[in-house]
């Protein structure tokens, strides 16, 4: 309960910033330091403490089995809006925030062991899924061009993951660097909850329904059919809790962010993830509660 009041407490802290005339690109560089140093931090350290079997592979391929599903849905929901507004959803709606406010949220509800889950989740699904179906759904909404070497191109220079291939690889670091990976990893939970409240937007004219019935899909539809398939493979305990909650994390910022840049009905786009982060503070603990008595 502490730590979730703490999370709360450094959500605040960067809305409350929002009005201190912070320095011009405040939360890009806090964005910046976590990208480089604080994630690739915690994948040393948690990585190397993963048992792979089937639970893992699950974990993995869970995200990228809800695209298709998401994708459906939100063609359904959009075939009277504009193909902007389709665009922003389909953009935002699969991709969660699954790591920046994945990791305080699932470490505070289910525990640091869950990390290693997570991070696999994280990078191997919702930052490839960004990285190939987010650039895909740009070019066809935006410019129409979709460019296979600039993708590949940042899936190698993305720090978190290229540390990701190093510990699969090597596994744990010696121990006595352990100490200090660990101050570093330290960072993560205040910088990027700062930031992620720093960047929170919640006016504009939009459309309501619509705001309504996407965050339906993407709080709650998204976690339950997650929870279906993972119980089916009987994926174990720890690692079916992990997936569900990353499943129900609220839109990801920075698929805000490109659908803003981008022109997918901006004030939509920056609802969601508003919204989404507010409204998941109560849907998360609420799953988290109804998965321990169901795994």
């Amino acid at each position: 309960m502490e730590q979730f009041v703490f999370i709360i407490l450094l959500l605040f802290i960067g809305i409350a910033l929002q009005r201190m005339n912070p320095p011009e690109d405040f939360a890009k560089s806090l964005n910046f330091f976590v990208i480089y140093v604080s994630l690739p931090s915690t994948v040393l350290l948690q990585i190397p403490k993963i048992t792979f079997d089937l639970s893992l592979i699950a974990i993995i391929l869970t995200p990228w089995l809800l695209v298709p599903f998401v994708v459906v849905a939100v063609m359904a929901l959009t075939r009277h809006h504009p193909q902007n507004v389709r665009a922003a959803l389909l953009l935002v709606i699969p991709l969660g925030n699954t790591s920046f406010l994945g990791i305080p949220l699932i470490t505070a509800l289910l525990g640091e062991k869950a990390l290693g889950y997570l991070m696999m989740y994280d990078q191997l699904g919702t930052f490839l899924i960004l990285s190939l179906y987010g650039a895909a759904v740009i070019a066809r909404y935006e410019t129409g061009i979709f460019h296979p070497k600039m993708v590949l191109k940042k899936l190698l220079l993305f720090p978190p993951f290229g540390f990701l291939l190093f510990a699969l690889a090597f596994g744990q670091l010696p121990q006595p660097m352990l100490p200090y990976i660990q101050n570093l990893s330290g960072t993560l939970v205040p910088l990027a909850l700062i930031s992620v409240g720093y960047s929170l937007r919640l006016k504009g004219n939009f459309d309501y329904a619509l705001l309504s019935k996407a965050l339906a899909l993407k709080l709650l539809l998204m976690p339950l059919l997650a929870f279906g398939f993972l119980s089916a493979l009987g994926v174990s305990p720890l690692p079916l809790k992990t997936a569900v909650l990353e499943s129900g994390m609220p839109s990801m910022i920075t698929a805000g962010a490109l659908a803003i840049a981008a022109g997918f009905a901006p004030e939509l786009s920056a609802a969601l993830v508003g919204y989404g982060l507010l409204i998941s503070l109560v849907t998360l603990p609420l799953m988290a509660k109804l998965l321990a008595m169901f795994c």
